[in-house]
């Protein structure tokens, strides 16, 4: 079949009778619900994610080729699917006890916006078979797929574009069903306590979250890459691991105050966005009271006492994995399965090339008596730390 290549000024809508190849045919079902309504809003939407598109239709044509082509069918095909907001409300009723505060939860700071669509996308599985009972699919309308940037035991991140606004995000979704209420709420906590924090600029941002085929989907802020992928590249500095240091205790700060605990800090879940430091992958939060199920994190980074099962200071167990996260930093390399016992020991080997000053506060967090391990408040009113503010007030 010769395919079409669409040239600017030309109408960008064919009637539904003459729409061709698979898109044509799943389009043809709704395209008389939204025909009306949405002619303006097509345009308009095509103009914007087009931009890069020279004006001189000619050009254009004869420039793109037949995967560019269709491309931009698809993407002007579905501006009218923006799923109403009565399918899938954005704000959900919080029910497992973690606080939200009402005058801290403005949303995190403008998505990055898409400036062209020249990169990679699939080539197929457009419409995959995930649609909800009501027949529509929030995730597949309401965004396109970009890649694969996350994968974890039990979940999976995107990089995604939103079709309404034209911006960048990460969607994060379990991978398997969640059919009991019981694995509902557990995989709840980490919305609800996204909800609860609120926006801070060291926590990667939370827009949106709902479910969709028994799955649950969390709408975030898009980071450039974890720590996890410098830990293998490159050494860092101490200048370097003491502005991440800084501003992860901040975020702790901020949660621990909060009376949440993360439980999972490690080099996967810091993110780095324009050279800011964030923690996100809040999968294993709870409440410092112990009133909620208590979930361990990646026990390479978990002191002894959580081993051992008690948790009267789960605060201080995020301090201790912030410690063993910047000893890995420093170190250049992954830590073993088990983790290193040495360290929950309290049993810092010595740093060469790092001042006694840093050692000593590294070793203080880390050690085997949680009550000894300082605050999060106390870690960032600790004196190695001035330099790094004042550089970053100048």
């Amino acid at each position: 079949m010769k395919r079409k290549v669409v040239k600017r000024g030309t109408n960008r809508r064919r009637e539904s009778g003459k729409m061709k190849g698979t898109l044509g045919r799943l389009l043809q079902v709704q395209l008389h619900h939204h025909q009306s309504s949405s002619a303006n809003s097509s345009s308009l939407f095509a103009r914007n994610l087009l931009d890069s598109e020279p004006d001189d239709p000619s050009t254009s044509a004869s420039a793109l080729d037949l995967d560019a082509a269709d491309d931009k069918d698809f993407i002007l095909s579905q501006d009218f699917f923006c799923t109403p907001d009565y399918i899938t409300p954005d704000n959900q009723n919080l029910m497992n006890g973690f606080d939200c505060n009402k005058d801290n939860i403005p949303c995190p700071k403008s998505p990055e916006k898409l400036h062209t669509l020249k990169s990679k996308r699939p080539r197929q599985g457009f419409f995959p078979a995930i649609i909800g009972g009501d027949g529509l699919s929030r995730y597949h309308t309401d965004f396109h797929e970009i890649e694969q940037i996350g994968t974890g035991n039990f979940s999976r991140v995107f990089k995604v574009l939103k079709r309404i606004d034209g911006c960048l995000y990460a969607v994060k979704h379990t991978t398997r069903q969640l059919h009991q209420d019981t694995e509902r709420r557990k995989a709840l906590m980490e919305v609800q306590a996204l909800a609860a924090l609120g926006s801070h600029e060291n926590i990667v941002g939370y827009y949106s979250s709902w479910f969709e085929n028994e799955q649950l989907y969390i709408q975030m802020e898009l980071c450039d890459y974890s720590l996890s992928r410098n830990t293998s590249l490159q050494l860092f500095t101490e200048g370097e691991v003491l502005r991440a240091w800084l501003q992860i205790a901040k975020a702790l700060q901020c949660i621990h105050e909060r009376g949440i605990a993360h439980l999972d800090v490690k080099p996967d879940n810091i993110y780095v966005k324009n050279g800011a430091y964030k923690l996100g992958d809040f999968g294993c939060a709870t409440l410092l009271n112990k009133s909620l199920p208590i979930e361990e994190g990646d026990a390479r980074y978990m002191p002894q006492e959580i081993l051992n099962e008690n948790y009267d200071h789960l605060d201080k167990v995020d301090i201790f994995s912030l410690g063993v996260t910047i000893y890995e930093l420093i170190r250049g390399s992954p830590l073993q399965e088990s983790g290193r016992q040495f360290l929950r020991e309290g049993k810092l080997p010595l740093l060469p090339g790092h001042s006694i000053q840093f050692q000593n506060l590294l070793k203080v967090m880390v050690d085997q008596d949680p009550v000894r391990r300082p605050s999060a408040k106390e870690l960032i009113e600790n004196p190695i730390f001035d330099k790094v503010s004042n550089n970053a007030k100048a």
